[in-house]
């Protein structure tokens, strides 16, 4: 059948050129992120033929058919898999023209510039805990309130979102980021490229703290968006930074990771009132981790939205995302009647209900606002903008500033660790990835660092002369 032919060459042709890639740049992110665009895009698809052509995938995605549409095997699912086949083979083609090919040594000059750089972790850490109460405080009164109806507390939060919510999930970010990525400085050790850690006898036993509360707090709010988001920049950081890498120990954290994404999938839907209960009673059937991955409904929410536009025969919004990305420069509570991304749009054309556990796939954000070619243009922007995050390590030179040398270390990590939530989202997605995903830890990691100062003697020469001199050339 000619869907399972378009998504069995396609599938070929992306994990092609995925290797093709790294061998090339050597940077793992590139695997990680092109996991990404096919698991948040295509992924999905292959349970849904087989279930619509008389199998049985064992999937349960049925509910979002009955909140949003049926999906049908005809020519507008057709269209749809080969807009996403092609939305990501342009990126990945977008890559291969313009990454440059893998260097031995950081940069592409020797001495200061390609210098280690030296990480105290106590600012990460104030900061970290800082964020950490900030966000707290702000859903405070939320949770007392779903305390008292006898509400989870992702349910509320999510179906009672205010002005401050936006601020909460910022600053659960500040809180899990650049401390995943500190932590990985920790395990990397003397072994790390790009940091020299500064430790106190405290240091781990602070991170332990921040990880376990952040942990805790993201579990009862039902929150797996931003968690695994510090999961991926903290596995990336390390990954990174080694050469000899305890691969035992990394599939031994994947594994628990994995875990405890299903464990906070698996409760949220809990009462805040009965969790604690609900936690010593069913925390032994919580063995599904690995059906977790491969049938949850993150493979299919965002799936559905190319067929949905397709099928209802959407006109495009000429650059509406444009639009409301420029206005989204003022806080909305500032300007309550801010305009609104290119969600809205999609669910009022295609008959859905907001916040119903589905989200739009950048992909079909940019359809929306420009047709098949806002297809091709948002790749290759994607592609172009991922491209320079993994370039600028070769950019950096003796001149550079600590803020870029930091960028070009953090930039692959993070852009790669924040491709999921900007995969479900339009255009206007990158304010949050640049924003959240970039320049908040590169910031934060802008306190806690500063170019290692190393003395190195000077060498002694006799002249021709037979004087003894001294040089300062290294």
């Amino acid at each position: 059948m000619e869907y399972f032919a378009l998504l069995g060459l396609s599938t070929a042709a992306i994990a092609v050129l995925a290797v093709i890639l790294y061998f090339k740049n050597g940077d793992a992110g590139i695997i990680v992120g092109v996991g990404a665009l096919y698991y948040w895009s295509l992924y999905g698809a292959w349970s849904i033929l087989i279930d619509k052509t008389g199998g049985s995938s064992g999937k349960h995605y049925q509910y979002l058919e009955n909140k949003l549409f049926a999906i049908s095997l005809d020519d507008s699912y057709l269209a749809a898999l080969a807009l996403y086949a092609g939305f990501i083979l342009i990126i990945e083609l977008t890559l291969l023209a313009g990454v440059y090919r893998r260097r031995g040594t950081w940069g592409r000059v020797s001495g200061r510039a390609s210098r280690r750089l030296l990480l105290r972790h106590e600012p990460i850490l104030i900061i970290g805990f800082a964020a950490a109460l900030g966000s707290f405080l702000l859903m405070q009164s939320k949770l007392t309130t779903a305390w008292t109806l006898q509400a989870s507390a992702y349910s509320y939060t999510r179906a009672q979102p205010d002005q401050w919510f936006t601020l909460h999930q910022v600053l659960n970010r500040i809180a899990l980021v650049p401390p995943a990525i500190g932590m990985a400085g920790l395990l990397a050790g003397r072994q790390s490229r790009y940091f020299i850690s500064v430790t106190r006898s405290y240091t781990w036993a602070a991170y332990a703290v921040l990880a376990c509360g952040m942990a805790a707090f993201t579990f009862v709010l039902g929150n797996k968006n931003e968690v695994l988001t510090a999961m991926l920049a903290g596995f990336l950081a390390y990954i990174g930074s080694v050469d000899r890498k305890r691969w035992g120990r990394v599939a031994l954290a994947a594994v628990c990771a994995i875990w405890f994404l299903y464990a906070i999938d698996f409760f949220r839907a809990t009462p805040v009132s009965s969790m604690q209960e609900d936690l010593g009673r069913r925390l032994a059937e919580t063995t599904g981790a690995a059906d977790f991955v491969r049938s949850s409904n993150e493979a299919f929410g965002a799936h559905f939205s190319m067929y949905g536009v397709l099928a209802a025969h959407v006109a495009p919004n000429f650059g509406y995302s444009l639009y409301s990305l420029a206005c989204s420069v003022i806080p909305r509570i500032l300007w309550p009647g801010r305009p609104d991304d290119i969600y809205i749009y999609y669910v009022e054309n295609v008959g859905a209900i907001q916040n119903q556990g589905y989200s739009l796939h950048h992909a079909t954000g940019w359809y929306l606002n420009f047709g098949v070619t806002g297809v091709a243009l948002g790749a290759l922007l994607m592609g172009l903008i991922w491209a320079a995050c993994l370039n600028a390590r070769s950019r950096v030179t003796r001149h550079s500033g600590l803020f870029f040398r930091l960028f070009a270390i953090v930039a692959p990590w993070v852009f790669a660790a924040g491709l999921p939530p900007l995969l479900r989202a339009g255009p206007e997605g990158y304010k949050g990835a640049f924003i959240e995903s970039v320049l908040l830890p590169v910031g934060v990691l802008l306190f806690a660092c500063r170019p290692a100062r190393i003395r190195v003697p000077k060498p002694r020469f006799r002249s021709r002369g037979g004087w003894i001199l001294e040089g300062g050339a290294r």
